[in-house]
């Protein structure tokens, strides 16, 4: 699963702020105008429109760490027009708006934007005549790093959060629920784009003789190695998940006319390098199956574990595609 929770996470905090904008910000601009300040209430109208125009635009490209950082911009930017413009009656609006920056992009950013818009407000706007300038620096400075202390402590919550909903606590490879979700993603991307994914089932063979001679704690080792074997000789890109058992499943999003070369060496590498206490070299059987036009998870799946099938009663070490 490839950020796909911090995706859904970010685009519900964008949707948030759209309805904060229009609950928050149009009422002012209604009051501004019938107070004959009009370029106040054309500011806010401003923010209100801009902002209600990035979300959809996050919502329906799904481009939303972009989004995320023009908004944060944006609206720092208002904030300093607004109070640069209407003075002590807008001022105030600085203080949820750079914590809502700390909301939208990384600690660090937030913290670059809100100096820069703080530093900004201080040299644009007369109120200083009335609010103390020292007292403008410690507040906003305050504010500023508690957002950073409570956002970078969410940001690591949140990425164990992620790790425990998609990775295997075993073996560390990744597990079926980001397995299901990369899957749809790979065939989305072959019918929109062309592309050549590949997905193979691997199956230990006689793994339940290695935990029947050497315990349960050997064969969770053994599983261990494995995936890390498996993972240094794949691409980065490339993705190992823990089916059930002794069974794996390698999804390669993109493929070249070498993958049968490609998948012998892994199987020779996982080989030579697998090992039972006694030295004894531990094979690996590959179910492997190329995409193909129409294909869907359920299909992929049952191709690949057919060919598996047809590798282990071949007489297993070896691998067997579904397209010869």
């Amino acid at each position: 699963m490839i950020n796909q929770l911090q995706q859904k996470y970010q685009l519900s905090l964008l949707l948030l702020l759209g309805v904060v904008a229009v609950l928050g910000v149009l009422p002012f601009a209604v009051i501004r105008y019938l107070e004959g300040n009009l370029i106040a209430a054309v500011i806010d109208i401003t923010l209100v429109l801009g902002i209600i125009m990035l979300v959809v635009y996050a919502y329906l490209s799904l481009h939303i760490r972009v989004v995320s950082i023009v908004i944060a911009i944006f609206i720092n930017t208002g904030v300093v027009v607004i109070g640069s413009a209407n003075g002590i009656d807008s001022f105030l609006w600085i203080y949820p708006v750079f914590v809502s920056t700390f909301i939208l992009v990384k600690p660090v950013e937030a913290f670059i934007i809100n100096t820069l818009a703080g530093i900004a407000l201080a040299l644009l706007s007369d109120i200083f005549v009335i609010v103390s300038l020292d007292s403008y620096i410690i507040s906003i400075l305050m504010l500023s790093l508690c957002s950073f202390v409570y956002a970078s402590h969410s940001a690591k919550q949140f990425s164990l959060l992620e790790t425990l909903n998609t990775v295997d606590a075993l073996t560390g490879a990744f597990n079926r629920r980001a397995m299901s979700v990369d899957i749809k993603a790979a065939l989305a991307t072959a019918e929109r784009n062309g592309g050549k994914p590949m997905l193979a089932i691997l199956d230990l063979d006689y793994f339940k003789a290695i935990n029947d001679k050497f315990g349960h704690a050997v064969g969770d080792q053994v599983l261990k190695d494995f995936v890390a074997i498996t993972t240094s000789q794949i691409r980065q890109y490339d993705r190992l998940y823990r089916f059930g058992g002794e069974e794996f499943v390698l999804l390669v999003p993109q493929i070249n006319e070498h993958y049968h070369t490609f998948i012998q060496h892994l199987r020779t590498a996982i080989k030579n390098a697998l090992k039972t206490p006694d030295g004894k070299e531990i094979t690996v059987s590959f179910g492997v199956a190329p995409w193909l036009p129409g294909t869907t998870e359920d299909s992929w799946l049952k191709r690949a574990d057919k060919a598996l099938y047809l590798a282990k009663n071949s007489g297993r070490d070896r691998a067997i595609f579904s397209d010869e």
